[in-house]
Protein backbone atom coordinates (compact mmCIF):
# COMPACT_ATOMS: atom_id res chain seq x y z
CA UNK A 1 0.00 0.00 0.00
CA UNK A 2 1.61 3.00 -0.92
CA UNK A 3 0.34 5.82 1.70
CA UNK A 4 1.36 9.59 -0.09
CA UNK A 5 -0.09 12.60 2.03
CA UNK A 6 -0.37 15.72 -0.54
CA UNK A 7 1.64 18.43 0.70
CA UNK A 8 -0.14 21.79 0.66
CA UNK A 9 2.24 23.23 -1.91
CA UNK A 10 1.49 20.46 -4.25
CA UNK A 11 -2.09 20.71 -4.34
CA UNK A 12 -3.41 23.85 -6.36
CA UNK A 13 -6.98 23.57 -5.72
CA UNK A 14 -6.09 23.36 -1.67
CA UNK A 15 -3.50 26.56 -2.65
CA UNK A 16 -6.91 27.98 -4.17
CA UNK A 17 -9.73 27.44 -2.20
CA UNK A 18 -6.57 28.74 0.88
CA UNK A 19 -5.48 32.14 -0.49
CA UNK A 20 -9.64 31.92 -1.17
CA UNK A 21 -10.35 32.17 2.34
CA UNK A 22 -7.36 33.95 3.56
CA UNK A 23 -9.13 37.44 0.89
CA UNK A 24 -12.31 36.62 2.12
CA UNK A 25 -10.84 37.10 6.18
CA UNK A 26 -9.20 40.14 5.05
CA UNK A 27 -12.07 41.48 3.94
CA UNK A 28 -14.08 40.85 6.80
CA UNK A 29 -11.95 41.91 8.91
CA UNK A 30 -11.75 45.31 7.03
CA UNK A 31 -15.33 45.46 7.05
CA UNK A 32 -15.65 44.66 10.65
CA UNK A 33 -12.82 47.49 11.22
CA UNK A 34 -15.02 50.13 9.32
CA UNK A 35 -18.51 48.81 10.91
CA UNK A 36 -17.17 49.53 14.40
CA UNK A 37 -15.74 52.98 13.33
CA UNK A 38 -19.07 54.02 11.78
CA UNK A 39 -20.49 52.52 15.12
CA UNK A 40 -18.13 54.81 17.13
CA UNK A 41 -19.17 57.49 15.06
CA UNK A 42 -22.77 57.47 15.57
CA UNK A 43 -22.44 56.76 18.96
CA UNK A 44 -20.19 60.26 19.18
CA UNK A 45 -23.45 61.48 17.39
CA UNK A 46 -26.34 60.22 19.66
CA UNK A 47 -24.61 61.21 22.75
CA UNK A 48 -23.99 64.60 21.49
CA UNK A 49 -27.67 64.59 20.63
CA UNK A 50 -29.29 63.01 23.73
CA UNK A 51 -27.21 65.69 25.87
CA UNK A 52 -28.10 68.76 23.79
CA UNK A 53 -32.09 67.37 24.28
CA UNK A 54 -31.52 66.81 27.92
CA UNK A 55 -30.62 70.19 28.09
CA UNK A 56 -32.85 71.90 26.09
CA UNK A 57 -35.76 69.79 28.22
CA UNK A 58 -34.08 70.94 31.56
CA UNK A 59 -33.73 74.74 30.68
CA UNK A 60 -37.06 75.38 28.28
CA UNK A 61 -39.37 73.39 29.93
CA UNK A 62 -38.68 73.81 33.60
CA UNK A 63 -41.86 73.64 35.57
CA UNK A 64 -42.81 76.24 38.37
CA UNK A 65 -42.48 75.52 42.00
CA UNK A 66 -46.64 75.69 41.84
CA UNK A 67 -46.84 74.00 38.60
CA UNK A 68 -47.54 70.12 38.56
CA UNK A 69 -44.75 68.23 36.27
CA UNK A 70 -46.36 67.36 32.59
CA UNK A 71 -46.50 64.06 32.51
CA UNK A 72 -45.09 64.04 28.71
CA UNK A 73 -42.67 65.71 29.79
CA UNK A 74 -41.12 63.01 32.37
CA UNK A 75 -42.09 60.50 29.86
CA UNK A 76 -39.62 62.13 27.34
CA UNK A 77 -37.02 62.11 29.82
CA UNK A 78 -37.04 58.65 30.98
CA UNK A 79 -36.92 57.89 27.07
CA UNK A 80 -33.84 59.51 27.21
CA UNK A 81 -32.51 57.83 30.15
CA UNK A 82 -33.41 54.66 28.90
CA UNK A 83 -31.20 55.85 25.40
CA UNK A 84 -28.26 56.97 27.29
CA UNK A 85 -28.36 53.67 29.36
CA UNK A 86 -28.45 51.51 26.27
CA UNK A 87 -25.98 53.36 24.36
CA UNK A 88 -23.81 52.68 27.83
CA UNK A 89 -24.66 48.83 27.25
CA UNK A 90 -23.83 48.86 23.92
CA UNK A 91 -20.72 50.71 24.91
CA UNK A 92 -20.08 48.11 27.17
CA UNK A 93 -20.45 44.77 24.60
CA UNK A 94 -18.73 46.31 22.00
CA UNK A 95 -15.65 46.70 24.16
CA UNK A 96 -16.17 43.31 25.78
CA UNK A 97 -15.87 41.94 22.21
CA UNK A 98 -13.18 43.59 21.53
CA UNK A 99 -11.09 42.61 24.78
CA UNK A 100 -12.74 38.45 24.88
CA UNK A 101 -10.30 35.81 24.27
CA UNK A 102 -12.35 34.55 21.27
CA UNK A 103 -12.28 37.45 19.27
CA UNK A 104 -8.51 38.17 20.05
CA UNK A 105 -7.69 34.35 18.90
CA UNK A 106 -9.95 35.36 15.52
CA UNK A 107 -7.75 37.96 15.16
CA UNK A 108 -4.26 36.24 15.58
CA UNK A 109 -5.32 33.41 14.09
CA UNK A 110 -5.99 35.60 10.95
CA UNK A 111 -2.93 37.64 10.92
CA UNK A 112 -0.85 34.28 10.94
CA UNK A 113 -2.75 33.13 8.02
CA UNK A 114 -2.15 36.20 6.38
CA UNK A 115 1.79 36.05 7.17
CA UNK A 116 1.70 32.76 5.75
CA UNK A 117 -0.10 33.67 2.59
CA UNK A 118 2.57 36.74 2.02
CA UNK A 119 5.75 34.44 2.50
CA UNK A 120 4.58 32.51 -0.93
Amino acid sequence: MDHHEPEFSADPALQTRSGQSEEALAQMRDDLRDAIRAQEQLQVQLRAAVKELSEALRNQLRPTALERPDPQLQLLQARIRGVEQRMDRTAEQLKGILQSRIWRTLVGAGGFLLRLRHRK
